[in-house]
């Protein structure tokens, strides 16, 4: 998803390509080395969703963008025109908004699935990501986040934090926090579906659970959170890992993960529970919310 001028855009966006993120990505590249026009195009059923992007004289970025469906049964095959817009949008706060995106769907997958996918001949662009970050700051030193895996992964990890911060109380139709088990066995309180809460949250710099899922925050309350979120509940989802007795699997990405939807949690669901044939490890919560409002916590001097 990602926010033109208020307005959402949003699609499926994964290391396989091509994918929409990616193109974006190339076409904020293509900009840097002083292209003025860019065309994306993302095929979905029989639609396709068109982007044209040009630069105009004040360094602003004209956007028209249009919803299309084929009309196979003309003559010539013409095109059905569903929904069309145009956005004008500075040409950095473009940048910004694909940056945003791009590092929250790394921080989903993980930088070793960018590098699986590389393996296998699918380049998500994290060479260009890294460069259009490198032109929004200028205190960024590109160089020393090319060299090996390992420094990369400590340079999307610092941006992950850095670019993910909300530094002011903003509204969000929805965002998705991960409620780790031991948090809510610990001290937490019980909630459940259609629930108005307010929790304290931190920006994860690493998402250990949750794999191919983007979240935006986790629930944090021993004193180490960052931002206060208030927020109706509107989908809870609890993951499991199930072995047989005694051979219990304790790293979550080494795990088969059960997925199951409830509509209340309170840390102790039966199904979470081991039994006398077989072992369990509750992981945690994924948790979706809506009518959001995120602030940050002041810290204080």
């Amino acid at each position: 998803m990602i926010l033109i001028n208020n307005q959402e855009i949003s699609f499926n966006a994964e290391y396989t390509g091509p994918n929409p993120l990616a193109s974006l990505i190339d076409a904020c590249a293509e900009f840097l080395d002083g292209e003025t026009d860019s065309t994306v195009k993302w095929f979905y059923h029989d639609n396709v969703l068109e982007i044209d992007m040009n630069i105009e004289n004040d360094n602003v970025l004209r956007l028209d963008i249009a919803d299309k469906t084929k009309d196979f049964f003309a003559e010539e095959n013409n095109t059905i025109i569903n929904q069309e817009w145009h956005e004008r949008i500075p040409l950095v706060d473009f940048f910004y908004s694909i940056v945003n995106e791009s590092y929250r769907v790394l921080n989903a997958f993980g930088i070793y699935g960018y590098y699986r996918s590389w393996q296998d001949h699918v380049d998500f662009p994290l060479a260009n990501l890294l460069r259009i970050t490198g032109k929004i700051d200028e205190m960024w030193k590109g160089d020393s986040c090319t060299s090996n895996i390992s420094k990369e992964i400590d340079c999307i990890q610092e941006y992950i934090k850095k670019w993910g911060v909300a530094t002011e109380e903003r509204k969000k139709d929805w965002c998705t926090i991960y409620y780790e088990s031991w948090q809510i066995q610990c001290c937490g309180e019980p909630f459940s579906v259609g629930e108005k809460i307010e929790w304290t949250c931190c920006i994860p710099r690493e998402t250990k659970n949750a794999h191919g899922i983007i979240i935006d925050f986790i629930e944090e309350h021993h004193g180490f959170s960052t931002h206060t979120i208030k927020g109706t509940v509107s989908k809870i989802v609890a993951e499991r890992s199930e072995y047989p007795k005694g051979e219990r699997e304790v790293w979550y990405n080494k795990t088969d993960v059960i997925r199951e939807e409830l509509q209340k949690a309170d840390g102790w669901e039966s199904q979470l529970k081991e039994d006398d044939t077989t072992d369990r490890t509750f992981w945690g919560y994924i948790v979706e919310l809506r009518d959001v409002i995120v602030k940050p916590i002041e810290k204080e001097p």
